[in-house]
């Protein structure tokens, strides 16, 4: 009997010390990856959103290298779900099935928050998609990549660019490092200014800025895209999937202002230096807990932005 009880004591005392010494698996919150399947996208997410840019397999197609945006209502992972959705069961990922989708327009823009390049007194450079991709740490809160891109005409000349970008868990932020670097020594701009930009595609009065941060901040209807409004209307009938929201942020910005339908925010740049600035986005379908933004109001309050 004494040494039933002993061999249970042991037994119990073995369990406590087993769970108390595994350890816990974290929650992955920050996710991404390559994306061979469709045509080399590069797409990543955290808990606000998810975005995707373009690789070389979509170069006939004449993308940019823009940022597209996919909305979700809640922190949990959508990438492999929406891709599976539409390349393994042929279901269009343009529809919000179960609170997410793709309905964010890039095409040859900026989209939300990618690159600009502005030389001299030209139009903006807006690039095309990129030439490799290397991921270079991926944790359960972050997640960090590099995009290279070989050839970007910039005032008569052919530019080399890198972009790193960072994701990382509890922030609305993206940061993007880029690095712009020439090819040869053909005749070279007079300035050069580079950051981010919004391509509007709705009305272009709905936006702010705060000219003393370098921020800009967008709100639009979700369904501004008229083929992803049909796509939602046929299938549920309603053409309304509440806002989308996007912001960009460009330390020590000179430029900001609304040019060539893109809202930019841009400072000086010179040639091999790395410039840091920060995009992000959500959804006012949105919901975490107690944090929402379910008016255009909300999003510019969460950023400081209030009038």
């Amino acid at each position: 009997m004494i040494r039933h009880i002993q061999f249970l004591i042991i037994g119990v005392l073995y369990s406590v010390l087993l769970v108390c010494c595994t350890p816990k698996v974290r929650q992955t919150k920050v996710y991404g990856r390559y994306v061979p399947e469709r045509k080399d996208d590069f797409a990543w997410e955290n808990e606000y959103a998810a975005f995707r840019m373009y690789g070389p397999a979509l170069a006939p197609e004449n993308p940019s290298n823009g940022v597209d945006l996919w909305l979700k209502n809640s922190p949990a992972l959508v990438i492999d779900t929406m891709y599976g959705r539409e390349l393994r069961d042929h279901r269009p990922y343009h529809i919000n099935y179960d609170g997410n989708l793709d309905c964010y327009k890039v095409a040859h823009t900026a989209g939300c928050g990618g690159v600009v390049i502005k030389a001299d007194d030209e139009r903006l450079c807006i690039g095309g998609p990129y030439s490799r991709q290397e991921i270079l740490e991926q944790t359960p809160d972050r997640f960090v990549f590099r995009l290279e891109y070989d050839s970007v005409p910039v005032a008569g000349q052919i530019l080399q660019q890198s972009l790193t970008i960072t994701a990382e868990a509890g922030t609305l932020w993206n940061k993007a490092e880029v690095v712009l670097t020439a090819k040869s020594q053909e005749p070279r701009a007079k300035s050069l200014f580079l950051g981010g930009g919004i391509f509007l595609h709705d009305t272009v009065d709905n936006y702010r800025i705060c000219s003393k941060c370098g921020l800009i901040a967008y709100a639009e209807d979700a369904l501004s895209d008229k083929a992803a409004a049909m796509m939602n209307f046929e299938y549920n009938g309603s053409t309304s999937q509440g806002r989308s929201y996007i912001a960009v942020r460009t330390p020590e910005a000179t430029i900001q202002q609304f040019i060539d339908g893109t809202l930019v925010s841009l400072r000086p740049y010179t040639l091999g230096d790395t410039l840091t600035y920060y995009f992000g986005a959500c959804w006012s379908e949105w919901c975490n807990g107690d944090e929402a933004f379910p008016t255009d109001a909300d999003w510019f309050t969460k950023l400081g932005l209030t009038e």
